[in-house]
């Protein structure tokens, strides 16, 4: 899966999102402040029905439909 596929995701809560994968961004979080843990965060930005749709990879299943070239 890269920038410029083609996908297909389906939300926890059963939505689902076609459209061109158009930005993959990891972001670290602060998991536990008090034991100083930090989880890294794999958000999907995908471009559906003319607004980009933001996704945490871990909360979704994807499927490429269509890689680009």
């Amino acid at each position: 899966m890269k920038v410029g596929d083609l996908v297909k995701v389906k939300s926890l809560l059963d939505q689902v999102y076609v459209g061109i994968l158009i930005d993959i961004k990891e972001k670290k979080e602060i998991f536990s402040e008090k034991y100083s843990v930090v989880e890294t965060v794999t958000y999907l930005h995908i471009l559906c029905d003319g607004k980009i749709e933001v996704l945490d990879l871990e909360d979704c299943v994807v499927g490429v439909i269509s890689e680009c070239r």
